[in-house]
C-alpha cells in the first residue's frame, strides 16, 4: 500500500487552506501545496484533495472504482464508498469525457442546500485568459479560463444547474499539481 502524507495533520491543514482559497477565488488556478502518492488512475494532487477532504463521516463515489484505490482511500481516510452518485458527499471523476450528467449527483434541498456533492474532476489542463468567462462571488470583474478535457455537454448542464441556486454541486478541477474551484455560485457568462 502506498503512503499518504508525511505529516498528516500539517499537510492536510496546508491543503485545506489552499482548497478554501480556491473556493473563495473561483476560476483561478492554484497549486496544491502537498501532494501524495496515488494508485492509478488518480493523480497525486487529486489524492491530496481526497486525503484532505474525506473522513469516516463522508461518502465518496468513484467513477472508476478498483480495489487498490478503494483500499488505499479506506485505509488512509476511513471514507465510506458508495455505488450511488446521488448519495455521495464527494465524487471523483477520472474520465471526464464519459462522466455522468451533473443531475445524477446530490444538489441539496431548499432547507439544506449544503447537503450536496462536491465533484473532484481530473482534467487535461488549464489555460489562463482563454476559454470560458466566469463571474460571481470572489471574482473581481470577470475571470477567464479554459478547462481542457470536459465533455461538450458539461457547460450547458452547469448553466442549467446554476438557475436552481442555492441548489447545485461544487466543482474542483485538478490537472497536474494545479486545481481550480467553481462553487455553485459562480456564473458562466455567455459570449
Amino acid at each position: 500500500m502506498l503512503a499518504a502524507f508525511a505529516h498528516p495533520v500539517f499537510d492536510s491543514q496546508r491543503n485545506f487552506r489552499e482548497l478554501l482559497q480556491a473556493m473563495a477565488r473561483p476560476a483561478a488556478p492554484r497549486a496544491m501545496p502537498v501532494v501524495a502518492p496515488a494508485p492509478a488512475p488518480i493523480l497525486p494532487a487529486t489524492m491530496a484533495a481526497l486525503l484532505t477532504l474525506c473522513d469516516a463521516d463522508t461518502t465518496l463515489w468513484l467513477q472508476q472504482p478498483n480495489d487498490e484505490v478503494a483500499t488505499h482511500l479506506r485505509f488512509h481516510t476511513g471514507v465510506r464508498l458508495t455505488q450511488s452518485a446521488m448519495e455521495a458527499d464527494f465524487a471523483l471523476i477520472t474520465e471526464p469525457a464519459t462522466m455522468p450528467s451533473l443531475t445524477l449527483f446530490a444538489h441539496g434541498e431548499l432547507r439544506y442546500p449544503d447537503r450536496s456533492a462536491t465533484l473532484i474532476v481530473q482534467v487535461d489542463g488549464f489555460t489562463d485568459n482563454d476559454g470560458m468567462r466566469f463571474s460571481g462571488p470572489g471574482i473581481r470583474d470577470v475571470e477567464q479560463l479554459m478547462i481542457e478535457g470536459l465533455p461538450a455537454t458539461f457547460w450547458q448542464q452547469r448553466t442549467t444547474m446554476h438557475a436552481q441556486l442555492p441548489l447545485g454541486v461544487d466543482l474542483i478541477f485538478i490537472a497536474g499539481d494545479r486545481m481550480v474551484a467553481l462553487p455553485r455560485t459562480t456564473r458562466v457568462l455567455e459570449d
